[in-house]
């Protein structure tokens, strides 16, 4: 009896000792892969705390793509200002060009030459001369035409008058019994009499037919306008009978 339980006892233990050795105990095992799950571990928290820190501003987390979207929305109303722009100028310069092409259409009569385009202010006047009749030999008055501003029209008309004849009315034979030094002094007009005051070169080589013929250059020259039909002349503001040593007379108005 015995020896029958010592036989069946040994093979248990022998048994026993396969199965621990085939198994290992899992404190072993769990010993040895400790460290390395620590270390993972501690590598991911330093990884989540570096994103963390990146994407954490002004106590707000912030994703990245986010800061880029309205950017894209400007650019996107940058293109759409800078297509309306371009086609507003295309508009604005299409009907430019459709304004210029009516102007062009215009009618000739409503464009005004150059030649016709004459100032509102000018005034065409008349000047008294003198001019030789080569037949006769008797001088006679002979009008020219100058333009002048309808301001002042009397003293400006007197004062081309005074500068005598153009070179080219020279030609035509116009010259002058007014001295080219001659001064107006003043003009005062009273109803239809202006007296003009001359200085004192008005009697100047005053004999004769040259007296005469000076007097009616003025007379006739100022009388032309509608306001004045007579003149008193004056000389150094003083009224006068007579001028010249012929004595012509000159008290009253003169008239043509």
């Amino acid at each position: 009896m015995s020896l029958e339980k010592k036989s069946k006892k040994k093979p248990t233990a022998k048994s026993a000792s396969k199965k621990s050795a085939k198994a290992p105990s899992p404190q072993s095992s769990g010993g040895s892969n400790g460290p390395f799950y620590v270390l993972v571990i501690i590598i991911l928290i330093t990884i989540i705390i570096l994103l963390l820190n990146k994407f954490y501003e002004n106590g707000k987390f912030t994703i990245p793509y986010a800061k880029n979207a309205p950017e894209k929305s400007d650019t996107v109303k940058e293109k759409n200002d800078s297509t309306k722009n371009t086609s507003s100028e295309k508009l604005t310069s299409a009907d430019s060009e459709k304004d210029k092409k009516k102007e062009d259409k215009k009618p000739d009569n409503e464009i005004k030459k150059p030649d016709e385009i004459i100032p509102a202010a000018d005034k065409d006047v008349s000047l008294y001369f003198l001019k030789l009749d080569e037949k006769s030999e008797k001088i006679y008055l002979s009008t020219v035409k100058r333009k002048v501003p309808e301001k002042q029209i009397l003293s400006l008309t007197l004062e081309q008058l005074i500068k005598g004849p153009t070179a080219y009315e020279q030609g035509k034979g116009y010259i002058t019994a007014v001295p080219s030094h001659l001064k107006i002094r003043s003009i005062n007009i009273k109803g239809k009499t202006a007296e003009i005051d001359f200085n004192g070169v008005i009697e100047e080589g005053a004999a004769g037919d040259i007296l005469l013929k000076r007097i009616q250059q003025i007379v006739n020259t100022a009388t032309q306008f509608e306001s004045v039909d007579s003149i008193i002349i004056k000389i150094n503001g003083q009224r006068r009978k007579t001028i010249g040593g012929d004595g012509y007379s000159i008290g009253g108005p003169l008239r043509r």
